[in-house]
């Protein structure tokens, strides 16, 4: 089997991998029945682990409606 390089076909083009990759990335953190809470754009080179944070910490509080009857 012959392969792309050994042919002369062109060249497979930039490595899907590159950190310099122009666009944006969506960053969402849901409940357990899948209804989001917060939401965040980033650039796409940005790390995921560094934006967990900040979704954390953006998610609104809960109002309490009653009080618990214990």
């Amino acid at each position: 089997m012959d392969r792309p390089r050994e042919r002369g076909d062109a060249d497979p083009g930039p490595s899907p991998v590159d950190r310099r990759k122009t666009g944006s990335k969506h960053h969402l953190i849901c409940d357990g029945l899948g209804t989001p809470l917060n939401v965040i754009t980033t650039a796409a080179n940005v790390n995921d682990v560094i934006q967990a944070l900040a979704l954390v910490d953006g998610i609104p509080p809960l109002a309490r409606t009653a009080r618990p009857t214990c």
